[in-house]
């Protein structure tokens, strides 16, 4: 006996379509947001990149900050911390480490804000995203 499979009942058939239109919008609607054409985003990553001088550049180098990264007797940590210059530093990392009370962060943490720690985070991310040794969290 041969079974017969019946047609697709037309209201899935639009239902699927119309998920797929609707995943395509959504997908084209995140990546508009996030392009460089952002004003918001350039903004967050200048911020970012100007607070990274005024805190975290004191104790660890990174090019794209023109950061030098010897320490600082302004209270910020007399000796340098590493060098992100080659080191692949992400996001996740560079929030857990700048919120611990540990390796001289914790007179950054008390300095900004929430928001300022993540636009900080935002461009150690960008700017060291193709950098080949991935840091640990003991490179402090």
């Amino acid at each position: 006996m041969r079974q017969t499979r019946s047609a697709p009942h037309p209201r899935t058939f639009t239902l699927f379509v119309l998920s797929i239109v609707l995943a395509a919008v959504c997908a084209g609607y995140a990546l508009a947001a996030h392009s460089a054409g952002d004003p918001s985003a350039a903004t967050k990553q200048e911020t970012g990149k100007r607070l990274y001088r005024k805190y975290c550049g004191q104790c660890h180098a990174l090019r794209q900050a023109r950061a030098v990264g010897f320490g600082s007797n302004a209270g910020l940590g007399k000796d340098g911390g590493p060098s992100f210059n080659l080191l692949r530093v992400p996001f996740s990392l560079s929030m857990s480490l700048m919120s611990q009370a540990s390796n001289g962060h914790e007179r950054i943490i008390h300095k900004l804000k929430w928001v300022e720690l993540r636009d900080v985070a935002r461009f150690i991310d960008a700017a060291t995203k193709h950098n080949p040794v991935l840091a640990l969290p003991t490179d402090g």
